[in-house]
């Protein structure tokens, strides 16, 4: 079982890195693991998911932004794995210093990335922070693109793979956009429990066996 904290996110809100870091967090739990779930981000949406208690996982809120003490923070989530084994940070959109702080104590980051051109450039912003982590820390984490709400149906839906190629890092299975996923988050749920075997199942478990490969 993978062991160290995964970071989920992008410079860019509407990626859906909470739908990823849940259920993500969720296909990794087995009956010796149960990976504790950070939700950074002060609205709270992996918090809301998990509030009737039908997730495998345990969510903390721990936000971080411009009040957030970083140091304090990154201590947090260093604690909460190293009581766990492994921690998924949903990070928040839009503030690029949560990025950075994430990326100090990150063993992978996830970046998630849905087939627009305002997606596309908020990636590449995204890459610039953990370059410029890379060349201050030694060990930074090694990045995966996931295509993220992808519509097979349109051609920027179909194209994804190749575009993120093209920036100079790995990309995961795509995440298609499936309406099983909104009916786990009304559900409370995660999509393993509420759609055993859809596909939108069998897309979270080829992230998660990725991911195990990654970090092992």
């Amino acid at each position: 079982m993978p062991q160290g904290i995964i970071a989920v996110g992008n410079l860019k809100g509407g990626v859906g890195k909470s739908t990823i870091a849940v259920n993500l967090a969720c296909a990794l739990a087995s009956r010796s693991v149960r990976p504790v779930l950070v939700d950074a981000d002060a609205q709270g949406t992996a918090v809301e998911w998990a509030a009737g208690g039908g997730l495998p996982i345990d969510v903390i809120h721990l936000p971080i932004d411009e009040k957030t003490e970083k140091k304090a923070w990154r201590k947090a989530v260093k604690k909460h794995q190293e009581a766990a084994g492994l921690v998924i940070v949903d990070l928040p959109p839009h503030w690029g210093p949560a990025l950075t702080a994430a990326l100090d104590v990150t063993d992978l980051l996830l970046i998630p990335v849905t087939p627009s051109g305002a997606d596309l450039r908020a990636t590449m912003q995204a890459l610039e922070r953990l370059a410029e982590t890379r060349a201050k820390r030694e060990g930074a984490p090694p990045a995966l693109l996931v295509p993220s709400r992808v519509d097979r149906r349109t051609a920027a839906g179909r194209e994804i793979e190749a575009v993120l190629a093209d920036m100079g890092e790995p990309v995961g299975p795509a995440i298609v956009q499936r309406s099983a996923h909104i009916d786990a988050f009304t559900t409370g749920k995660w999509v393993g429990d509420w759609a055993r075997r859809s596909a939108a199942r069998a897309d979270i478990e080829a992230l998660a066996a990725r991911v195990k490969r990654s970090l092992t």
